[in-house]
C-alpha cells in the first residue's frame, strides 16, 4: 500500500519520459550511428553541493550525460538479456533518468573510482550513486568529472524492486 505522497512520486516518475533520450537510446541499442552522448540533465545545486562534500570535486554547472558506453553497460547488465537483472529492459525507464537526477533522495560515495573516465588531473574519476525511491529504488551510477568539460558520465542505471514480506 502506497501513501498519497508515494503515489504522486510514482505518477511524476511515470510521466517523466524524455523523448529525446528515449530516441537516442533506442537508436544506440538498434545499432544506428548516433552522436556519442546525450545530456540527461544539469545537476541541481543541491546535488552539486553534495557531490563536492562527498568527493571534493567541484561540479558547478555540470551536465550529466549518457554516452554509448553507458548504454551498452546498462543493456548488457540490466536490459532485456541482462546478466544481472532485467530492470532496465524498458527503454522508457532509461529515458526517466533526468527525473531521478533532478529529484534525487540521496547521493552516496563509497570511495570507488573508475579508470574509464579521468578527472582534470588525469586521475580516475570518483563514482557516485544517485538514489530515488519510486515504486522500488532507481539507482544511477555516475563518474564525477570536474574537468573543463563539466560533464558527469552515467556508468549504469538499474531499479531494485521493493521487497514485500
Amino acid at each position: 500500500m502506497h501513501t498519497k505522497k508515494e503515489l504522486e512520486i510514482i505518477r511524476h516518475f511515470n510521466d517523466s519520459i524524455d523523448r529525446e533520450v528515449y530516441d537516442f537510446v533506442k537508436a544506440a541499442i538498434d545499432g544506428e550511428d548516433k552522436l556519442n552522448y546525450i545530456t540527461i540533465a544539469f545537476l541541481p545545486k543541491k546535488a552539486e553541493l553534495e557531490i563536492e562534500r562527498l568527493t571534493g570535486k567541484k561540479v558547478t554547472g555540470s551536465r550529466v550525460v549518457l554516452d554509448i558506453n553507458g548504454i551498452k553497460h546498462i543493456e548488457k547488465r540490466h536490459g532485456k538479456e541482462g546478466k544481472q537483472d532485467h530492470s532496465m529492459k524498458n527503454i522508457e525507464d532509461i529515458a526517466r533518468m533526468g527525473y531521478v537526477i533532478m529529484n534525487f533522495d540521496k547521493i552516496i560515495y563509497e570511495g570507488v573510482t573508475t579508470t574509464g573516465y579521468l578527472d582534470e588531473n588525469g586521475e580516475p574519476s570518483p563514482m557516485i550513486k544517485i538514489e530515488k525511491k519510486i515504486d522500488g529504488t532507481y539507482y544511477i551510477v555516475e563518474a564525477v568529472n570536474s574537468s573543463k568539460r563539466k560533464r558527469n558520465y552515467v556508468i549504469t542505471a538499474y531499479i531494485k524492486e521493493n521487497k514485500t514480506e
